[in-house]
């Protein structure tokens, strides 16, 4: 796809910033900037609400990001972890506090769509961008509706194949060979598949369930809806899957010997989570935020991407207001805080989803041991914690266990 010239239109819209996306992160955007007194305008080709594959789980961290209302939209709160391998007994950590909260993404985007509309934002829906360039500091986008705007800040919140990337990268930007590395390090990315059950007597679906046998190098779950409802899905992260609708629906399979019935059950969706470790598109451009699935913002370790999508939002934001004078330097203060803080977080995210799922049988037979390990999970997706602390009391475990014994554990459950 090119970018089309754009001749300079009289009927163009001059506005402080374009958000090109509306799910959690575009939305979030929106409001924040709306609420400062910002003309804000956001764009989306699809209309609200609508169907969106996802797990749907918001850690309770993320609330701090959510407007007021939210606990109006119908969900579910999960308390514990529930990690399942093989036909060993499971192991369930319950902090008796909330530790996730699961919605239906139709409810919770639209949510927050209409709270961005009425703080101030103007929403265009059903749209996508007909052309779009930088020129001289200043972003020009045409929509298929045949509205242009002109803005010094634009966010890109429009997913994992971003279209404001790929029209970016396409244009004329006055480095070339830069852009071609940076279209080669979006290659690399992990799917998943996820379909939505109904199955009231199966007793694995009635908690947040992580299970590590069922997905080679990944891990499979689900999360509990409302009505009975269950999303159930598969990812593979250290080995990304080959084949992701056919081990998902393997998955399924194994709640249907557990509850003694067959399960209601949805058409399968796959999508695509990003690899953050070739994500270089950061501070490219003076003015362009990436947010959300479009800046690969999301956890290499749970696969959490809501929590990241609104935080992200809300500090492009924050760098906008502050220098609103220097897109330059709102672009810099917003890639040094990705690359330093959240990336460096995804490291040891990343470096203990590598040991857990390549060897799940040590990781779990660990669990066994010492259940208060499930607790981990807890501390970080309260924010009571981080993924640096998670991998030393990880590794400071795993030294307490007899290795003989472990192994074996490992080698006949591999059988399973």
């Amino acid at each position: 796809m090119s970018s089309v010239p754009l001749a300079i239109r009289k009927d163009t819209e001059k506005v402080d910033a374009v958000v090109v996306g509306l799910g959690p992160a575009g939305a979030t955007a929106i409001r924040l900037l709306g609420e400062a007194g910002l003309r804000v305008v956001g764009l989306d080709r699809a209309v609200f609400p609508r169907p969106k594959v996802c797990g749907g789980g918001l850690s309770s961290r993320a609330t701090a990001f959510l407007p007021k209302g939210w606990d109006k939209i119908p969900h579910t709160v999960s308390t514990g972890v529930h990690l399942v391998y093989g036909v060993q007994p499971p192991v369930l950590f319950d902090v008796g506090v909330p530790i996730a909260y699961q919605f239906d993404r139709r409810d919770l985007d639209a949510f927050l769509v209409e709270s961005a509309r009425l703080a101030g934002g103007e929403i265009i829906q059903g749209t996508s961008i007909r052309s779009l360039e930088w020129k001289d500091g200043i972003f020009h986008l045409t929509s298929d509706s045949e509205r242009s705007y002109e803005s010094r800040f634009l966010i890109g919140a429009d997913g994992v194949t971003s279209s404001v990337l790929r029209f970016l990268l396409n244009s004329d930007m006055e480095n070339h060979d830069e852009g071609e590395q940076i279209a080669r390090n979006l290659i690399r990315m992990y799917p998943a598949s996820e379909m939505e059950v109904v199955n009231h007597l199966s007793p694995r679906l009635t908690d947040v369930l992580i299970d590590l046998s069922a997905v080679p190098g990944g891990y499979g779950w689900s999360f509990p809806k409302t009505d009975g409802k269950k999303n159930v899905g598969v990812v593979g992260f250290v080995t990304p899957l080959k084949r992701p609708m056919e081990t998902l629906l393997s998955f399924v399979k194994t709640f249907q010997k557990d509850g003694g019935q067959s399960v209601q059950a949805s058409r399968p969706a796959t999508w695509l989570i990003p690899d953050y470790s070739r994500s270089k598109v950061h501070g490219k451009l003076p003015g362009l935020f990436l947010v959300g699935d479009a800046g690969a913002m999301v956890d290499p370790f749970l696969g959490e991407g809501i929590y990241y999508a609104m935080l992200s939002a809300a500090r492009a934001v924050s760098d906008i207001l502050l220098h609103s004078k220097s897109p330059e330097k709102a672009s810099q203060s917003y890639a040094q805080w990705v690359f330093h803080k959240v990336f460096r977080e995804f490291s040891y995210a990343q470096k203990l989803a590598s040991v857990t799922y390549r060897f799940p049988g040590v990781y779990f037979r660990l669990v066994q041991k010492y259940p208060h390990v499930l607790s981990l999970y807890a501390s970080v997706m309260t924010g009571k914690s981080d993924y640096r602390s998670f991998t030393r009391v990880i590794g400071k475990n795993l030294f307490k266990l007899p290795f003989r014994k472990v192994l074996i554990k490992f080698r006949h459950n591999r059988l399973l």
